[in-house]
């Protein structure tokens, strides 16, 4: 009896004594300094930039990822100028970036842009780089009619030539400074022309061709039956806003002549802003319901 106690009270004992600790938490995870820096898109408004415009040019940066690094540099180069180097502290998620110019012209500006981390403690991970840069390239746009596609063009079956002028109106709302105009031509026949295309830029007179403005020709020894853009050569011609005529004509009698490409419809411009003068049947303007293939630069 006596021994039984002892070994109950031992028991008692060994029971207190024995205790179930709980499990360690695990250890902290380490703190994911991970980020995503990427030029998002380079865009331009308007969309589309005629030559003479005025447009905007808008550079994105954004950022991913649970940490945001204390700084990041953006740089943004113009063709070789650099536009834009700038530090942004205590960045957000995106960021855009402004650049305005006046007065589109040739040749096209090639905007490239580039972002980097300025964050000295936690960079940028090497396999996030490769987004890091962006480009594109703004190509204005000639003012004119230019829908060049089989499709679209048909031709006048009246040539251009001593006897025939052709002419297209357009209107300006803005100054323009005339280099280059382009008419989209083929031979009538399969030899080319012996004589140059006079191309003149003439004023407008109560709606049709006037006083010329400036003249230049297209050589017709490189006007071939496979048609194409041929282009007359000016020299920073000033053209105030108001509306202005482009005809086109021969002055050798003996010269075969060349078509002009035209879209049916009135695609462009006002009505009425089309004609043709035959100096055989009536010497005057004449309205025609299309439109001529023409560029201006």
């Amino acid at each position: 009896m006596r021994h039984a106690l002892a070994l109950a009270f031992l028991a008692i004992i060994l029971c207190g004594c024995i205790r179930h600790e709980a499990p360690s938490p695990p250890p902290p995870a380490a703190p994911d300094y991970s980020y995503d820096l990427l030029v998002k898109g380079i865009a331009v408004y308007p969309e589309t930039v005629y030559l003479g415009d005025n447009y905007t040019v808008r550079v994105f940066v954004q950022r991913h990822g649970q940490y945001s690094p204390s700084a990041y540099r953006v740089l943004v180069f113009d063709s070789g100028e650099t536009i834009r180097d700038e530090v942004v502290h205590g960045p957000g998620l995106m960021h855009a970036f402004e650049f305005n110019y006046t007065d589109a012209a040739e040749p096209p500006r090639n905007i490239r842009a580039y972002v980097e981390s300025a964050d000295i403690l936690h960079p940028e991970p090497p396999f996030s780089l490769s987004n890091n840069y962006m480009q594109r390239t703004v190509y204005p746009q000639p003012l004119g009619y230019y829908g060049s596609c089989p499709e679209c063009m048909h031709w006048y079956y009246d040539s251009v030539s001593y006897v025939m002028r052709q002419a297209q109106a357009f209107n300006l709302t803005r100054q323009f400074t005339l280099n280059r105009a382009g008419l989209f031509l083929r031979s009538a026949t399969n030899s080319p022309p012996s004589a140059p295309i006079v191309v003149e830029i003439c004023r407008d007179n109560a709606g049709k061709p006037g006083e010329p403005i400036a003249s230049s020709s297209i050589g017709g020894s490189g006007i071939s039956r496979e048609p194409g853009w041929h282009y007359a050569h000016f020299q920073d011609v000033q053209l105030p806003p108001g509306k202005y005529w482009l005809v086109a004509r021969q002055e050798s009698a003996s010269s075969y002549g060349v078509q002009w490409a035209r879209a049916e419809g009135n695609p462009y411009g006002e009505p009425y802003d089309t004609m043709v003068m035959d100096l055989n049947e009536w010497p005057d303007w004449d309205y025609k319901l299309f439109d001529f293939a023409f560029q201006l630069y």
